[in-house]
This record gives C-alpha cells, structure tokens and sequence, in this order.
C-alpha cells in the first residue's frame, strides 16, 4: 500500500472510529435533554440552558474537526488518544442522565477538551516537522535521554535502532491496546527517577486510588499483578518472603511511557517549577526553589525528590480538583538508615499553617507527609476530606496530636501513624471508621483517659484486615485489654511493638511481672504475628500463636519457644535476639512446615546450628 493510501486508510479510521461514534453519543446526549422534564427552579433551568448551550457548540466543534481530521496524515494518533478523555466525559454525561448538575459538569469538562485537541491540532500543522510525530513513537531526542539520564548525553546510534525496532512498536502498540485505567496505572511508573529506582507495591497502590485508577487496596494489588503478568514490571522478591512488595521499571520501557504520558498531559518531560497547563505537578528540584502554588486544574502534587517545600499562601486555597497529595518520601528507609543518614529520608516542609486550607481540597483520596519534620498536629480542616481514603504519616517525629476532626473521615481505609514517637495516644471515635482496612501505629493509652481510642472500640471495625500496636514506656492498658484482639475476626496480620519498659535491675524485674500479667488472646484468623522487643523469656508462657503461618520476632529477652511439636508456621524470622538459646534441631522437630529459604535467624549469637 502507498504511503497516500495508508495515510486516507488512517484518516478514514480516526473519522470512522472516533469521531462518528462521538457525534452520535452527543446526539443522545441531545435526546435526553429534550426528552427532561423541565424543572420549576430557576436554578436547574439556568443549567439546562448552559448544557444545551455547550452542546451545540461541542456539536459545531466536532463539526468542524471532522473536516479537518480528514486531511490529517502522521498527526492521527496524537489526535486519536486525546479523545480518550473526551469519551470518557460523554459517557459520564450519559450516565447522569438523571441529574443536570452532573451533565452540565461533564459538558464542562468536555468543552476544555475540545479545546485542547483544537489547539493540538493547531500545533501539528504549524510548527516544526518532526511535530506531526507521535512523541510516543519518535525515538528519544538527545535533550530527553540527557534529561533523563541526570544531564549526561548517552544516546548512540545503538539506542535509536533498539527504538525503532518491530519489537519496540509491538509494545507501544500493547500499551495502547490496555483498559484506561490500567494505562493510567502503568503511565504512573514513568514519573519515577530512571535507573534503578526500586518502587514499593504500595507506593504505587496508594498513588492510583488518589488517581481513581482503583477504588481500593485490593483492587489495585490486581492491577499490579496485571502489569507484572504483561512484563512491564519488574517484581522484586525479598530473601526469606514469598510475597512481592516493590518492583522496578523494565528500563527499555521508561521513554515510550514518558512520552504518551507527556502527550496525555500527564507528565512534564522536563524538570520545572512551572506547573501552568499541567494537571499534575512533580516536585524534583535538590534546591530550595521558590514557593508552592499551582494552577487549580491539577489533580496530584508528587514530591519525587524535593528536600525542602515551600508552601506558598494560598497554596490549597480553592483547588477542588486535587486528588493525590505526596508531600512526603516516597523512597523506603530502613530505621538505621533514617538514623545514620537522615538527610537522605528528611523532608522539610515550611509554611506548615498553610495546611489548614487542605479543607477546602474535598476530593483528596489521598494525603501523604511521610518523613516530613515540623508537623505537631494535622489541622481540623482535615475533618472535611470526606473522600480521603489512604493517610499516610508514617515517621512524621514531631507529630504530637491526631486532632479529634480525624474521626470523621468515614471513608479512610488506610491509617499510619509508625514512627510519630511523640504520639501518646489515638482520639476517641477510631471505631467509627467502619471502611478502615490498615492501621498502623496505635498507641495503647492510659486506660484512664476518656478521650482516647482504646482496643475494645477498634474491634467494632469490620473490615480491619491488618494492625500494628505499640505499648510504649507509659502505657496503662486497662485490665483483659488484650483479650480484645480474640474478637478482631478480620485481622490477618498483627504488629506488637514493646517500647523501653524499664532502665535497672529492680525495673525490668517490676515491669517483668506486670507484662507477664498482661493476658493476650490473638484474632481467631490471624495469618502473620510480628513481635518487636518482646518482653518475655519463654514464649509459652505468653500467647499461643501455633496457627499463624508467619511468625517475626525482632529484639527482646526471648530465650526460648518451647517444645511445641504442632506450629503450623511456615516463614519465621528471627533477628537481634542475644539471649535466645535454642538449636536447628529442636527448630525442626518444633516447626515441621519451615523450609531453610523461608526461615531467617540473624544475630542470635546463642543460636546452635
């Protein structure tokens, strides 16, 4: 076929595919609208108004790009994606059909679409001639892979044949071919650093439910197991782990990504502080740069790499379409790390009293300060993020109070508090938090505090899958208070962390006596118990945890577990135990189901293999 041919053969595709089909969904979408009872209220018939008004002139628009979509030749699938959304929002429209307010918005953001392809269109046949180029499909200039590559020029002849290869076109050609959502899942990944950057699970989890790419945890965990089955990702296992919990990048994949990404308006191809026209706002200056503020059409602020923020007034002063906000790291420290090297993990964010606007971000699904030093308190505006699903303020040192307002965020499945070591205890009223999956971090308080959360109020969570509880130093746990967790019928896996219980002699023998009187009674269900600093010397003489199937104990005075012959555990991990005296022998007679690759004993120097 003639290059003229394939070039008709194309256009005829895009007008017969994309935007006939279009012109008829706006022909129903007309339909409803003439068929909608009209409304007594003024209000309702000013938006009828408005919505047939944007009608014909979305109608006039497509219109006039059908004419030209017939003369477009290698610009056809840069025009093609960009109706992806406009698709989208018709359909939505549709689907409001009931409500006016919801048609009218979706016209809205229909018409702002148009007017993008419009000006896409105007670009293509205007500016230079390489425009007219998919930039998912040109091979990476030499400005891109210097950017992308730290500013170093490594691009040769051997780069650009790879990317021109049938090989390098079938995938692209797989990206495109992926459900919406799942491309929106995977463009992600091309906003992480190039190399080696290593990605956890839930980073990347927690990033597509504050896109709306997956409503839930769950959810997302079958998209990531998606794009690993596809080979796009890399999964990274760890030693003595059977799960998958962090992943890298296929490092030939990055550039074509990148460049869809860009051309979606998702992803800026370089570093800059100039957010105008974008609806996503990478922050990746090593450099203290000028204050935060950004443009009311974006939907995700992402920290890639910024030490040091600068909230600007009025940064989060009217920006209702912010979904996604990672102030904090999103790179995982191990806690020696955080010690020796804390400028690598630190975060310091300035102009902190600016959160108070977050109130007024109601469509924020996901918040995140992790590591981000000079927050005592989290605002009471907090109480007004009703959509907020993941909050994340793990190793936030100077947070001192949750705030009451916290209890009201009634649609939040994902709470961590690790790390804020200030916290003494929880605000009462966790227990109404019934969608809350993972709570990490709560603090057992005095049991004479009223306005504190307490264990026997989280047992009314429903759907509390996972848990991690520290006793600190001045806990006053009221009596059988650990006999709740035997009522937490979802909890699969459990954190107990002891904090310093005693400093002498006559201290650890008092605090002894009194942790051996704490009675605990585990979940009926619980599949992983990890153990921090355990308190005890014989582990028989605590719980009975012979059905978990995962057992980590980390620090502490255990010295033995016993000559149980019935464990049904099959990953045990051992670590920092220097009193512990057992053998591999007794381990195996014990513990019938370990295998040598799933059990791990670290610095247990009275260990006898």
């Amino acid at each position: 076929m003639s290059t003229e041919a394939r070039s008709k053969s194309s256009c005829r595709a895009l007008d017969d595919e994309v935007v006939v089909p279009l012109l008829a969904r706006l022909t129903t979408l007309k339909t409803i609208l003439a068929s909608t009872p009209e409304s007594a209220s003024s209000g309702a018939g000013a938006m009828r108004s408005e919505a047939r008004a944007l009608l014909e002139k979305i109608e006039r628009q497509m219109a006039q790009l059908k004419d030209v979509v017939g003369r477009i030749d290698k610009t056809e699938k840069e025009i093609r994606y960009s109706f992806d959304p406009v698709e989208r929002h018709v359909d939505d429209a549709i689907r409001a059909a009931d409500k006016m307010e919801g048609i009218c918005s979706k016209l809205r953001e229909v018409d702002a679409e148009m007017a993008r392809i419009q000006a896409k269109v105007h670009k293509a046949y205007n500016l230079a001639k390489d425009c007219g180029q998919e930039e998912g499909d040109r091979a990476p200039s030499r400005r891109a892979v210097a950017f992308s590559h730290g500013g170093s020029s490594v691009i040769n002849e051997r780069t650009e044949e790879i990317w021109r290869s049938p090989q390098m076109e079938h995938i692209r050609l797989v990206v495109r071919g992926l459900d919406e959502q799942l491309r929106g899942c995977l463009i992600c990944l091309a906003a992480f650093p190039e190399g080696d950057a290593v990605i956890k699970k839930r980073v990347l989890i927690h990033w597509w439910i504050g896109e709306g790419f997956v409503s839930s945890s769950k959810e997302g965990s079958r998209r990531f197991k998606d794009l690993v089955d596809k080979g796009f990702i890399i999964p990274l296992g760890k030693d003595h782990c059977d799960k998958i919990h962090r992943c890298r990048l296929m490092p030939w994949l990055r550039e074509s990504l990148a460049g869809l990404a860009n051309r979606n308006n998702f992803l800026d191809a370089e570093e800059s502080t100039d957010f105008t026209g974008r609806s996503r706002a990478f922050l990746r200056s090593r450099r203290t740069s000028s204050p935060l503020n950004f443009n009311p059409a974006v939907r995700t602020v992402y920290n890639m790499g910024q030490k040091h923020v600068q909230l600007d007034k009025g940064c989060f002063a009217g920006k209702k379409n912010l979904s996604s906000l990672q102030l904090g790291q999103w790179r995982e420290f191990a806690p020696l790390e955080q010690v020796t090297n804390p400028d690598r993990s630190h975060i310091e964010v300035s102009g902190t009293e600016r959160l108070a606007e977050l109130g007024q971000c109601n469509n924020l699904r996901y918040v995140s300060f992790r590591g981000i030093s000079r927050i005592e308190t989290l605002p009471d505006s907090i109480g007004k993020l009703r959509h907020l699903v993941v909050l994340d303020l793990r190793a936030c040192h100077n947070l001192q109070e949750l705030g009451q307002e916290v209890t009201k965020l009634d649609h939040l499945q994902y709470l961590d508090l690790s790390e804020c070591h200030l916290l003494t205890g929880m605000p009462k009223g966790i227990g109404r938090l019934t969608r809350l999956e993972v709570l990490k971090g709560f603090v057992i308080a005095n049991f004479k505090s009223k306005d504190l959360c307490h264990l026997n109020e989280l047992a009314k969570l429903p759907q509390l899958r996972k848990l991690s509880v520290i006793i600190g130093k001045t806990a006053v746990p009221a009596a059988g208070e650990f006999k709740k967790l035997g009522e937490f019928k979802s909890i699969k896996s459990l954190t107990i962390a002891w904090g310093v219980l005693f400093s002498t002699a006559e201290d650890k023998s008092t605090n002894t006596s009194a942790i051996a009187n704490m009675e605990f009674v585990l979940p009926p269900h619980l599949e992983k118990l990890d153990l921090r600093g355990f308190p005890l010397p014989d582990f028989q003489k605590w719980a009975h945890p012979k059905h978990v199937k995962k057992l980590y104990i980390r620090g502490g005075n255990l010295r033995t577990l016993g000559e149980d012959q019935d464990w049904e555990v099959e990953v045990l991990r051992l670590r920092f135990l220097k009193d512990f005296n057992y053998d591999h022998d007794r381990l195996q007679h014990s513990f019938k189901k370990l295998t040598s690759d799933l059990t791990l004993i670290h610095e247990c120097p009275n260990f006898n293999t």
